[in-house]
């Protein structure tokens, strides 16, 4: 890694630090005028989430679903196109993974078992996200408007398909039978109570990161997205660059969803979008498209959820006050020139400071060999 790219990094990192520390003031001090106990909901929205080890893992375990769909939304960001389907995706991608492990039933050993289900995801999600991302590049239709019709469309097949192909009559509510023993992911981590989709989750951060940043394929998709007209004078295949691109989001989105419903629900029982998809939005804008930042903006949104549930529990302040918090850091974030000046400085400083070394060795090289040639004479 160049050290341009380190300083653009550290930056960036600095920047997400510096809009939640001015969101969290902003809303500190919202809270002190409006609550009856100000002190007391301020300790609890700030330190709550870390008072006992159970919220700790929730905070670990609400990260994983963000994780995915923020990398899916990495992709997207990379290039330059709005596919939105990651929503639908998410909550279509649980139900048939719950559906095919229903029907499978305990035949079958764990590992290959959540194997089989994680492929299913997969390929739901693929399989889903190619029809706005192929109207798009064959026909030009809107991406934006393709794939949020696509997710109404989708949400309301997964409470077709819990409703007529898997649902459980012995339970009162609207559920589909109990997913098999062979097919749950298990708790990890004691008494954190956090699910061993956790792992998958990491591989996913680790994988991404290797093909954005040193294989070909995520060199060509950040060129396409920042540079189209580039890319087709390199010779590169714009549209299957994009295609393909948005497939892996896509394949990212359902394994996500699989993991969710596998790791903290014994039986499907989604029967409203479970907004995980736009979270993942939000976690690609706070980690600036970069996968490796993807786990850090997730925790944090995470935070920031299980701080506004002890708050609420504890006290006068409703949950959707967190919405407050989260659009000023989405505003901070997602403003280019917030901090952008730091960052030209940095860079400016650290491309100064290279010509001196390289204009200090060039020096001393040629030095060097006046030296050489006055001891041969």
């Amino acid at each position: 890694m160049n050290k341009t790219r380190k300083i653009e990094m550290t930056v960036e990192l600095i920047r997400i630090l510096v809009a939640v520390g001015i969101a969290y003031a902003i809303a500190l001090v919202t809270l002190f005028l409006i609550s009856e106990d100000p002190v007391y909901i301020i300790q609890q929205f700030v330190l709550g989430p870390f008072s006992s080890v159970r919220r700790v893992g929730s905070i670990i375990n609400q990260a994983i679903p963000f994780v995915f769909t923020g990398l899916c939304f990495c992709f997207m960001y990379a290039v330059n196109k709005f596919n939105l389907a990651g929503e639908g995706i998410f909550m279509f991608a649980g139900c048939m993974s719950t559906l095919v492990a229903v029907n499978l039933g305990e035949g079958l050993p764990f590992p290959l078992m959540v194997l089989i289900l994680l492929v299913v995801g997969a390929i739901t999600g693929i399989v889903m996200i190619a029809i706005p991302a192929l109207l798009d590049a064959k026909f030009k239709a809107n991406i934006v408007v393709v794939s949020l019709m696509l997710n109404s469309i989708l949400v309301f097949l997964s409470i077709w398909v819990l409703k007529y192909q898997m649902r459980d009559p012995s339970i009162g509510a609207m559920g589909s039978y109990p997913l098999p023993d062979n097919a749950v992911l298990p708790n990890i981590f004691g008494k954190f109570r956090i699910q061993a989709g956790l792992f998958f989750a990491i591989i996913a951060v680790i994988l991404v990161a290797i093909l954005f940043y040193k294989m070909v394929f995520g060199y060509k998709m950040r060129v396409v997205g920042s540079n189209p007209l580039f890319a087709k004078a390199c010779g590169i295949n714009m549209m299957g660059t994009i295609v393909a691109a948005q497939l892996i989001g896509g394949a990212l989105a359902g394994m996500g969803g699989t993991c969710e419903i596998l790791g903290n629900y014994d039986r499907f029982k989604w029967t409203a979008s479970t907004q995980h998809g736009f979270d993942g939005l939000m976690v690609a804008v706070l980690a600036r498209r970069n996968p490796l930042l993807v786990p850090v903006a997730a925790l944090l949104l995470s935070y920031i959820r299980i701080g506004a549930n002890v708050v609420n529990s504890k006290g006068d302040i409703p949950t959707e006050f967190i919405t407050v918090i989260q659009g000023i850091v989405i505003l901070l974030v997602a403003a280019e020139e917030f901090m952008g000046g730091f960052k030209k400085k940095m860079i400016y400083k650290a491309a100064e400071e290279s010509l001196a070394k390289d204009k200090k060795e060039e020096v001393e090289e040629i030095m060097s060999e006046d030296s050489g040639e006055g001891k041969e004479q």
